[in-house]
């Protein structure tokens, strides 16, 4: 069963269209159904994402830690990219703060405390995060779900600047926005959770799991807005973080 969803989950992405659920009502479990779907994805791994990891979206679930998907290497683009909007059945972005692993993620054997996560951190770039439910509510899915369908990761856009991570000013972070040139969200000082905090936690999650993490990959970090889906005639969007500078792509076709 877990197999042939993965096929079929496998399929509908490649023709765009809308993902049958997945049979599987465990967190645990739901791992192995995303692990068969990421397997039959052509093309490597390039980093991770963290979900429902504030607390409100805990609460909401019902679980006490977050949940954690693939983010494919040739779905990582750069700010100002172009995308085709016929590669996506929906657009909903998030605008994150994204970690590059150091080369020592090469030397890991085991879990980290939070300086051993700090020292795994290069470098931290202002992140928008594609997503696309195709057509699925994600207030009425079950978490486990979601989670074998990779959290409905669509790839992410980087910004240009980076920082060390002592350079971060988390409760003064602030983050907007724009949708063809007009705000439509602004927040201050609230990540879901401090950022080398997430990546502790997905270092120590992927080793149980016997998952490899390699030097380069990126770890997008959780939210500060809620997630957003954009209207059908959105081309133009752009987040801005204080520190780190501007993330911008257009939607074409």
């Amino acid at each position: 069963m877990e197999q042939d969803w993965a096929d079929g989950a496998v399929a509908a992405r490649a023709k765009v269209r809308a993902f049958d659920l997945p049979a599987v009502d465990d967190v645990a479990k739901a791992y192995g159904w995303q692990d068969a779907y990421v397997a039959g994805v052509p093309g490597a791994v390039g980093g991770f994402k963290l979900a429902v990891n504030g607390a409100p979206q805990m609460a909401h679930f019902g679980v006490s830690e977050p949940v954690c998907a693939r983010i494919f290497a040739d779905e990582i683009y750069q700010s100002g990219v172009a995308l085709p909007l016929a590669a996506f059945g929906s657009v909903s972005v998030e605008p994150e703060l994204c970690a590059i692993l150091t080369d020592g993620a090469a030397d890991l054997s085991g879990p980290v405390d939070r300086a051993g996560a700090l020292a795994l951190i290069d470098r931290f770039h202002a992140a928008i995060e594609l997503i696309d439910q195709r057509g699925v509510a994600m207030p009425t899915l079950k978490l486990p779900q979601a989670v074998a369908l990779n959290v409905f990761n669509a790839g992410i856009v980087l910004g240009e600047v980076s920082v060390a991570p002592d350079a971060l000013d988390l409760p003064n972070m602030h983050v907007a926005l724009e949708l063809d040139g007009a705000t439509v969200a602004e927040t201050t000082g609230t990540p879901p959770q401090d950022p080398v905090e997430a990546v502790m936690w997905l270092i120590n999650n992927l080793h149980t799991r016997g998952v490899e993490i390699t030097p380069g990959m990126a770890v997008m970090c959780g939210t500060h807005l809620p997630i957003r889906l954009l209207e059908d005639d959105v081309r133009e969007v752009r987040m801005t973080m204080s520190g780190l500078g501007a993330v911008e792509f257009t939607l074409t076709g």
